[in-house]
């Protein structure tokens, strides 16, 4: 940990991070999210794009998520 950081601001940047280091918003959307995202979508009646890539599938999910909620 770097000299005089918080480090309740580094746990809460790590432990809310959503992406793996692995991967970044360019790469295509994982089989997890695919799956959720077309079941979102049959759920709303919003066409499913298999092309999205994973960071806008989670856009998408996160969306259609906040539609389900009401």
């Amino acid at each position: 940990m770097a000299t005089g950081a918080n480090p309740d601001i580094i746990a809460a940047t790590t432990i809310g991070a959503t992406s793996s280091p692995d991967t970044t918003g360019d790469d295509p959307m994982t089989e997890k999210q695919a799956a959720e995202l077309r079941a979102l979508c049959e759920e709303t009646g919003e066409p499913f794009d298999g092309n999205l890539t994973s960071a806008q599938a989670q856009d998408r999910i996160d969306y259609l998520k906040s539609r389900t909620d009401d």
